[in-house]
This record gives C-alpha cells, structure tokens and sequence, in this order.
C-alpha cells in the first residue's frame, strides 16, 4: 500500500495539471476572442476572398477572350469560303481557285503535265495549318495575283527586257485574236513584281518569265508557247483550258494558211 507521502504527491500532481489545463484553455479562449486575433483572421479571409475574385475575374476575361478569337475565326473561315466560292463560278469550270491555286489534272501537248499552282507547292486549306502565319506582305502579294487573275483568262507574266517574253507576247497578242485579250504583267516594272515571281516559282514550279497561265494554271513560257504555236495546238489549248472564260479565239487573218 502506497504511503500517505507518496498519495499526497500524486494528490498534488493531479492538481497541478489540472491547473495548467484550466489556465491553457482559458488563454486559448482569451486569444481567440482578442482584437489582434481577431483582426488577423478577418485581414487572411479578406485577402483570400479578393484572391478568389481576381481568379474568377481573370478566368472570366480569358473565357471571353476565346470566345472572340473562335468568333474572328469562325468569320474569316466563312469569309474565306465564299471567296472561293466566287473565284471557282468565275472560272468557269469545277475547278476551284484562289491566286490561281486550281487542282487539276489535264495536261498541255501530248504528254506533258501542266502544273497547276495547287499541285505545284501551292497553299491548299489541308496544308495551311502547318504553315508558318501569313505575313502583311504574303497577304499583300496574294491580294494583288487575285486581282491580276481576275483580269483576263490569260495571263501573261513578263519582264520588259527578256527575249522570251517578248516571243509570248508576239505569238499570243499578234498572231492570235483572243477575247478577252491576254492581260500581261511586266514583273520588272510592278511595285510587287520580286515577291510575284517568288510566289509563282513556289506555286507553279516555273522559277522564270514568262509564265503564261490560262485559268489560274501555268502552260509553260516562251519555247513552250512557240511550240503549242507550231504544232498547231495553242488554240485547242487556248480553248480547253480558258473554258467559257474565253469569248473568241482565232488565228489573225494574216496568219491563215
């Protein structure tokens, strides 16, 4: 049996704890209800609620920024459908066109392939994604090959100083009556006339003038107009290829055999 010390410690350790406890518990309670604890706890729930709300904000801003960018791009895909649209009812065929880049697969003379500015490292919807975006001069460029196609069913792409030019024009603007009549282009003298030709070697593979295209598609330059010319097939090809976009073609009186 314990002694009567020992019981008195044990007495006076419980109590002392139960002391501390009571005086623990009762300094929590005095904290928590103190203005510093108090105005603290207010000061970090404010700041989280204004945290919260410059979220919600900026979600909110980013939200109605992807709804404008999907609605811009939305809009240029219609707008960039009609025009197709349009460009392909001009042509007069199935084809479809823009600057020229038409699919097809007929070929000029015998067996050579004419290649058209789609086939030839053109710039098909399919493949648009994977390129680099359009730059302000791209699109500069590609606005003014649109125009001068539209222009006449025959283009003829020149330089003012080239001897092979000067045969393509000779052979399409003398020895022929073509209605409408071949529109010629002196790259040498348009403001444009360097990105032109650099949009040309890379649509229709012909790095050089002239590039004569019928429709949008390039028939070749001045030894392969001469010789459509002697064998007798320009016309047919004249024809053919400019569909109902050409009103009348003929040989010049003074050229009949």
């Amino acid at each position: 049996m314990p002694s009567p010390r020992r019981m008195k410690l044990f007495g006076l350790s419980v109590l002392l704890a139960v002391l501390i406890t009571l005086y623990m518990t009762s300094s929590a309670r005095q904290t928590r209800t103190s203005d510093f604890y108090t105005k603290t706890q207010e000061a970090l729930q404010t700041k989280e609620y204004e945290e919260a709300a410059k979220q919600r904000d900026a979600d909110d801003v980013s939200s109605r920024l992807k709804a404008a960018e999907d609605a811009a791009k939305k809009a240029a895909q219609e707008k960039s459908d009609k025009y197709l649209e349009s460009v392909a009812g001009a042509s007069g065929g199935n084809e479809k066109s823009v600057a020229g880049r038409v699919i097809m697969n007929e070929r000029v003379g015998d067996d050579k392939p004419v290649p058209g500015v789609a086939n030839v490292g053109g710039r098909p919807r399919d493949r648009e994604a994977a390129k680099e975006p359009e730059t302000p001069e791209q699109h500069e460029v590609e606005v003014e090959l649109n125009a001068i196609l539209k222009k006449s069913p025959i283009i003829i792409f020149s330089k003012t100083f080239c001897p092979f030019s000067k045969k393509a024009k000779h052979i399409f603007l003398d020895l022929y009556k073509i209605v409408p009549a071949p529109y010629v282009v002196e790259l040498d003298e348009h403001p444009l006339g360097t990105q032109l030709q650099a949009t040309l070697a890379d649509s229709t593979g012909r790095k050089t003038v002239p590039n004569v295209l019928i429709n949008g598609k390039s028939i070749g330059g001045g030894d392969d107009i001469e010789e459509l010319h002697q064998n007798n097939k320009l016309l047919d090809t004249v024809k053919s290829m400019g569909a109902k976009r050409i009103v009348e073609a003929a040989l010049r009186d003074s050229e009949r055999r």
